[in-house]
């Protein structure tokens, strides 16, 4: 049985970075960060309007939740250098190994790289990494439905989301947790 825990969606952290620190999307069901990040000199950029920046975050909030749903149809691991360059430049198709960045199309204008930087390392010392040992009970039959890959998000307060039957989301908050963790994992399982 092999589960990898991505402790650092570094995609979707990000976008909730960004969303955070603009006060934007504040519609979008999101739960509360925790921590909730500093924004440090991060500003919106004057080139659009907040409501061009609200799609913009919109569109590439619902391509990174994409990207969790697409699968790899020839089972490849590594993404070749002719991969990485294609993939990162603006404009881009989804592709299997390599989630779509905000950076890609805007760079980092308007955001505070080391506010960011600072939060999203910040989030990694709350996760147990005997989270999944101590669930296992209710990790092995998630597992046998398909579960290989479990996402963790820094929202407070219990959270669980299959998103495929390979891929489950929860919280930091739900994964620190045995008791809420194996609830997430018994919830998921159909």
């Amino acid at each position: 049985m092999v589960i990898t825990v991505d402790e650092h969606p570094l995609s979707l952290n990000l976008l909730l970075f960004i969303r955070h620190a603009w006060s934007i999307a504040a519609d979008a069901d999101i739960p509360a960060l925790t921590p909730p990040p500093d924004p440090g000199a991060s500003k919106m950029p004057e080139s659009a309007s907040i409501a061009e920046w609200t799609d913009r975050w919109r569109i590439a909030w619902n391509r990174a939740w994409g990207w969790y749903k697409i699968e790899d149809p020839d089972g490849t691991k590594h993404p070749t250098q002719e991969i990485m360059r294609q993939v990162l430049q603006p404009g881009q198709e989804l592709h299997p190994l390599i989630p779509p960045f905000w950076t890609t199309e805007y760079d980092w204008d308007g955001l505070d790289r080391d506010a960011f930087n600072s939060w999203h390392r910040d989030l990694s010392p709350s996760i147990p990494n005997d989270a999944e040992r101590q669930s296992l009970p209710d990790l092995i039959p998630a597992w046998e439905t398909g579960l290989d890959t479990v996402i963790v998000l820094p929202y407070a307060g219990y959270f669980a989301q299959r998103i495929t039957a390979r891929r489950l989301a929860v919280s930091a908050a739900t994964r620190n947790e045995p008791t809420t963790y194996s609830r997430a994992l018994r919830e998921s399982t159909p």
